[in-house]
C-alpha cells in the first residue's frame, strides 16, 4: 500500500515533525511505501530521523506573502500552483491513500481525483489559539457563532474520506456536522528501559517557546517555587520566538540561578530520567506529546487543564495533577504539594507509567491500519 503524508515543514523540531516521523517509520517497517511531500523550501535536514527507505519530494514552493487587499488573490494563484504542482507527483505516485496534516495548502488535497482516499489531520484542538471561543459551546447561540468561526474548516473536512482528531473532547467540540470524524490519539515515542527515581530536585518543562505555551506562566510560578525551595531547578528545553523575552523575565525576577533554558533535545529520555517533576502551562494542546513521554518516564505531572488533552490523559490525583486553566496560585499550591511529598510522588509516577501505555506505539499504529484497510476495502 502506497501511502503519502503532505506537510508544510519537516524540519523543526515540534511536535507533529516528531509524530510524523514516528508514525512513517513504523509504517515503512510494517512494509508499506512511505512518501512524504514538503511544501515550502527546506535546506536542512530533518531534526527528527525517518528511516531512509522513506521518500522525500520537495516542492520548494516559496510563495510570497498574502497581505493588503490582494491577500484573495495571492491565495487562489498559490493554491492553484500547489494543486499544479502536487497532481503531477500524485499521479507519478498513484497513491491508495494520501494524508494531509491540515497546513495552509495541504488540506486543498480533496481537489485532487487521483483516485487515493483522502485523510486530514488536525494535530490542534478545534479552539486553537482562540480557547475563549469553546465556552460558547455550552449555548445554543454560541454553538452557532463557534460553527461559523470554524465554517472554513467544516467545509473543507467534509471532503475528506475521514477528519483525524486527537481527542474525544476534540471530537465533541466539532460537533454532529461532520460524519467523517475519527479519533485516533497520538502515540508515545519512547518506551524506556528505567524509569525516573524521582529523587534529583528537579521540575522538567518541555515545548517550543511561543504564546501557546505559556512559559511566562511558569516563570512566574516559580518565582515563589524558588523561595519556598531554594534547593529545586527548573529546566526548560525549547526554542522559539519568545526566548529573549523569557530569559528577560528571569534576570528580572532574578531567577538566573534557578532556572535554565536549554536547546531542543532529540534524546529526551536523558533529561527526564533526571528529574522528579514535569510542569506544563499550555493555554491550549492537540494531544500532547510532551506530557505522555514525562509519564512514560515515571515522571508526574502538573498541570493546566487547558483544551483539548490533558483531562483525557490524566487521571487526577493518581498519575497527576491538574489546575484549573490559568490559575497560578492553585499551581503553585499543587507543585508545592508534590515537591514536599517524595512517597506520594513516586506513587503517581508508577502509576504515570503503568496507565499511559495505552497510547503505546502498537496501540495506536494499529487504529491507523485498520483505517486504512476499511477506507481501501470500501
Amino acid at each position: 500500500m502506497k501511502i503519502i503524508y503532505c506537510i508544510g515543514n519537516i524540519h523543526n523540531s515540534g511536535g507533529i515533525e516528531r509524530i510524523i516521523s514516528t508514525k512513517t517509520n513504523y509504517l515503512v517497517n510494517k512494509g508499506y511505501e512511505i512518501h512524504i511531500v514538503v511544501i515550502y523550501p527546506a535546506p536542512k535536514t530533518p531534526f527528527f530521523n525517518f528511516d531512509s527507505r522513506i521518500k522525500f519530494h520537495y516542492l520548494n514552493l516559496d510563495f510570497e506573502k498574502e497581505k493588503g487587499l490582494k491577500k484573495k488573490f495571492h491565495f487562489r494563484r498559490n493554491k492553484k500552483v500547489f494543486l499544479q504542482t502536487i497532481s503531477v507527483l500524485f499521479h507519478k505516485i498513484k497513491p491508495d491513500i494520501a494524508i494531509s496534516t491540515f497546513c495552509k495548502y495541504s488540506k486543498y488535497i480533496y481537489e485532487l481525483n487521483d483516485g487515493s482516499k483522502k485523510i486530514i489531520e488536525r494535530h490542534f484542538a478545534k479552539y486553537k489559539r482562540a480557547q475563549y471561543y469553546s465556552k460558547l459551546d455550552k449555548y445554543y447561540l454560541g454553538r452557532i457563532i463557534t460553527y461559523l468561526y470554524r465554517l472554513n474548516d467544516y467545509n473543507i473536512c467534509k471532503h475528506f474520506d475521514r477528519f483525524i482528531v486527537l481527542t474525544h473532547e476534540d471530537q465533541k467540540s466539532w460537533g454532529q456536522n461532520l460524519l467523517n470524524i475519527e479519533v485516533i490519539e497520538n502515540p508515545i515515542t519512547i518506551i524506556p528501559q528505567h524509569s525516573a527515581c524521582l529523587e534529583n530536585k528537579k521540575v522538567i518543562s518541555l515545548g517550543r517557546l511561543n504564546q501557546q505555551k505559556q512559559f511566562h506562566h511558569l516563570i512566574k510560578i516559580w518565582k515563589i517555587i524558588s523561595q519556598k525551595y531554594p534547593d529545586w531547578k527548573l529546566s526548560i528545553y525549547g526554542n522559539g520566538e519568545q526566548e529573549k523575552k523569557l530569559k528577560k523575565l528571569i534576570s528580572k525576577l532574578n531567577l538566573n540561578s534557578s532556572i535554565e533554558i536549554n536547546s531542543p533535545t532529540s534524546d529526551v529520555s536523558s533529561v527526564l530520567l533526571e528529574s522528579s517533576i514535569y510542569a506544563m502551562t499550555s493555554k491550549y494542546e492537540g494531544f500532547c506529546l510532551t506530557l505522555t513521554e514525562a509519564m512514560v518516564h515515571g515522571v508526574p505531572p502538573v498541570t493546566y487543564d487547558c483544551k483539548s488533552s490533558p483531562a483525557e490523559i490524566i487521571k487526577n490525583g493518581v498519575d497527576g495533577l491538574l489546575v484549573p486553566l490559568n490559575n497560578k496560585k492553585i499551581f503553585i499550591q499543587k507543585l508545592s504539594f508534590l515537591i514536599e511529598n517524595e512517597k506520594l510522588r513516586k506513587q503517581m509516577g508508577k502509576a504515570a507509567s503503568l496507565n499511559i501505555l495505552r497510547y503505546s506505539l502498537d496501540n495506536i499504529m494499529q487504529k491507523w491500519i485498520d483505517l486504512f484497510e476499511r477506507l481501501i476495502s470500501s
